[in-house]
């Protein structure tokens, strides 16, 4: 598969690791003819001079910009019949998002949203446990994220371009908290930073679900040089499970009984981008859709709303 990078930054990385132990033949793009040079030199692969020569070689357009440029890549991509996958958020607003969705649909290429939290495996694992009525009907559930301020992008620090903390990291357990516990129907949020330059920085989401189960989410950047840490409660009204990341991903039930431990045998983005691959050779179903994607946008952006003080534009 002859896959184009769009963007040079810590996604890129990820995903370009990745594509390489899927054996694609790749090129990346870079608004800096320099930087764009110097990454594919370091990284072993072509690069394209503009926007037009990496879609004429590539089939699939892998997105990994700044937030605030995901539709228009969307959009471009979809003019010149390339399927797309794009990093989450798949836009900085809905209407950019339908109208990027819509974009591919009428071309008819495929757009996959890249919510990769639902290939950690032992996330996976979690979702497994409560589809098979392990903890029975879920009642509530919350999540933390919890990482250091992601600075090597000026961009994350402007909100009209990143989204902010819940927008930008707290959409990864928005999505999960929609793929366990069902739809959502209402949000209410609320943001808080801390005195040294901001930092902390955190959003604190609820969720309410269609089903009556009740969902927190808090996302947190935290001061350079902290460790990445996330954690997981699914309280069921017939058991409930735990998930600590630190120091290795362990889901354990209310007993305190191990049901899973990463053994880090899957790596989750190769995972999540194998599962893309097969979907467009094979026509299999991907565990993420493009419309899962927008869904969890929906839900970010109510959130960033009602953090603001401002109603919501989707009506929950």
């Amino acid at each position: 598969m002859r896959v184009g990078i769009a963007g040079t930054g810590a996604m890129a990385v990820r995903h370009i690791d990745a594509w390489k132990r899927l054996g694609a033949d790749l090129t990346v793009y870079s608004r800096s003819p320099e930087r764009g040079a110097a990454f594919a030199a370091e990284h072993g692969i072509a690069a394209a001079p503009d926007p037009e020569a990496l879609l004429a070689d590539a089939d699939v357009l892998d997105v990994c910009t700044p937030t605030d440029t995901h539709a228009d890549w969307i959009r471009r991509s979809a003019a010149a019949g390339r399927h797309v996958i794009c990093e989450k958020p798949l836009a900085r607003t809905y209407e950019e998002g339908r109208a990027a969705l819509d974009a591919c649909q009428a071309a008819g290429v495929r757009l996959f949203a890249a919510h990769v939290l639902r290939f950690f495996p032992a996330y996976v694992a979690a979702h497994e446990h409560v589809r098979s009525g392990r903890i029975g009907r879920v009642r509530r559930m919350r999540l933390t994220r919890t990482g250091e301020y992601p600075a090597w992008g000026d961009w994350f620090a402007d909100p009209a371009r990143s989204g902010g903390v819940i927008v930008d990291l707290g959409i990864h357990d928005l999505d999960y908290a929609r793929w366990v516990a069902g739809e959502v129907v209402r949000v209410e949020a609320s943001t808080g930073s801390g005195p040294d330059r901001g930092l902390p920085l955190t959003g604190t989401v609820h969720l309410h679900h269609e089903n009556g189960a009740e969902t927190e989410v808090v996302a947190r950047w935290e001061v350079p040089g902290t460790e990445f840490h996330t954690t997981m409660e699914v309280e069921g009204d017939e058991g409930s499970l735990h998930l600590d990341s630190l120091p290795t991903p362990v889901l354990t039930d209310g007993s305190g009984r191990r049901l899973f431990e990463d053994d880090f045998s899957v790596e989750p983005y190769t995972a999540q981008l194998a599962e893309f691959s097969e979907a467009l050779t094979k026509g299999t179903p991907p565990r993420v859709t493009a419309e899962d994607g927008l869904a969890a946008l929906a839900i970010a952006l109510d959130a960033e709303r009602s953090a603001s003080g401002q109603r919501s534009a989707q009506g929950r």
